[in-house]
């Protein structure tokens, strides 16, 4: 089962690779060279998939002696303290590029961008580690937002007739 709801006969699960020190290295090298030249001021999602995403990506930029701001957007606003909904130092008119580690339909990734567009910042990419190739980048390209996958699951699938 599905975030979304949705039933499927393969599951995708990131975090394996993600909460590995080789794996977040090299995610977050990935993730680097895929935006380094763009003009951006900060990296992030929604909680949980984004979060490991984000700080392999930060940390990258900081080792190549770059600095980068990252940040996670919270499902829901928090109850107690601040009460925020971002985690981070997003300031208005950030131009961000909002990270997810395996997207669907795209529903997930559109709560960061409704989140940080309430902050007056500006998302310029999605950027997601593995689409499954079920309708995301159709929708955020009604939204207007660029998209790319690093990988999709054709690239994982063994059986040809489990991607239509």
């Amino acid at each position: 089962t599905l975030s979304s709801g949705d039933k499927s006969n393969y599951y995708f699960d990131g975090k394996m690779l993600e909460m590995s020190s080789a794996g977040s290295a090299l995610i977050g090298q990935v993730i680097f060279d895929r935006i380094k030249d763009k003009d951006i001021d900060a990296i992030g999602g929604l909680e949980i998939g984004a979060i490991p995403l984000t700080t392999a990506a930060v940390y990258t930029y900081h080792k190549n002696g770059r600095s980068m701001e990252g940040f996670v957007v919270r499902q829901e606003a928090k109850t107690h303290g601040t009460k925020k909904i971002i985690e981070g130092q997003l300031r208005p008119g950030s131009k961000v590029v909002i990270l997810d580690d395996v997207v669907t339909k795209g529903t997930s990734v559109l709560k960061a961008i409704d989140a940080v567009r309430k902050v007056e910042c500006q998302p310029v990419l999605v950027l997601a580690l593995m689409d499954r190739l079920q309708g995301a980048e159709q929708l955020l390209k009604g939204q207007g937002i660029p998209y790319q996958s690093i990988y999709t699951i054709r690239d994982f699938a063994r059986d040809p007739a489990v991607v239509k």
